[in-house]
């Protein structure tokens, strides 16, 4: 295993990069808090992933150096860092952004920021066994009323999805008609439950699920990257915000709301 075939790779003439032989992948963007260890032979594949809620900073060193005991494996042996880079919960994408920077710094290796989104979209669609061609929209919950959405192609299992639009913010009630106006195949994401009750979903449009080891996904997204010439130094690694409020009035943060 290489990572995902990326299509785009060669047209982009980039620079072969240097190849890892493990990746740490990290995901904090929501309540799960993920993290997974993958060799690229596939020998070595291992994951945690437990709802933490907004305690990800509390537990997401712990959850590494499990993974690293289970593996065999030490720090020094990772090549790459990975981390989910949104959009997701502002607190939750710097913690796995600021994680995979020291991480990263300290073992002098580089950072593969990857879109959660895409991750999702590639981790159900690979699932799903979904046929080349297929639309996917992923809507996941962004609290406030809204919802993170994503509309990615497929090209066949195990070959990285195709982005069709920029990540987005939209209200569940305008989501039917999202999905209608992209044509979307199929849908899956946290906010088709949550808004449920909002959601107009088009005829035929078929859901599936997001595999719970959606990390393992990341991880090899994470290993596309850097066959692509995509990765970063750790100084240059970022979040993906989508949502531009950084911050809560005291009567939404009195009313529980969250960003």
């Amino acid at each position: 295993m290489r990572g995902y075939n990326d299509g785009n790779s060669i047209s982009r003439g980039m620079p072969a990069a240097m190849t890892s032989a493990y990746v740490l992948a990290l995901d904090t963007a929501h309540q799960q808090c993920s993290a997974s260890l993958l060799s690229r032979d596939g020998s070595v594949s291992v994951l945690r992933s437990e709802t933490v809620g907004n305690k990800h900073a509390e537990r997401i060193l712990s959850l590494i150096d499990e993974l690293l005991a289970e593996a065999g494996l030490t720090k020094a042996d990772i090549g790459l860092v990975g981390f989910g880079a949104g959009p997701g919960s502002f607190t939750g994408l710097r913690v796995a952004c600021g994680v995979a920077q020291g991480i990263a710094w300290a073992l002098r290796t580089e950072v593969a920021a990857v879109c959660n989104l895409e991750a999702d979209a590639q981790a159900a669609s690979d699932a799903a066994d979904l046929p080349a061609g297929t639309r996917i929209a992923v809507m996941n919950d962004a609290r406030m009323q809204e919802a993170y959405c994503g509309l990615y192609e497929t090209a066949g299992r195990g070959v990285r999805v195709k982005a069709l639009c920029e990540p987005l913010l939209v209200k569940p009630s305008a989501l039917g008609g999202w999905l209608a106006d992209c044509r979307a195949d199929a849908g899956c994401g946290s906010a088709l439950s949550v808004y449920a009750a909002d959601i107009a979903l088009p005829a035929g449009l078929r859901t599936v699920d997001i595999p719970a080891d959606m990390i393992l996904t990341l991880a090899r997204l994470a290993f596309g990257d850097e066959d692509a010439g995509r990765t970063m130094l750790p100084a240059l690694a970022s979040p993906l915000y989508v949502r531009n409020r950084v911050a809560l009035t005291m009567a939404e943060r009195a009313r529980g709301e969250r960003l």
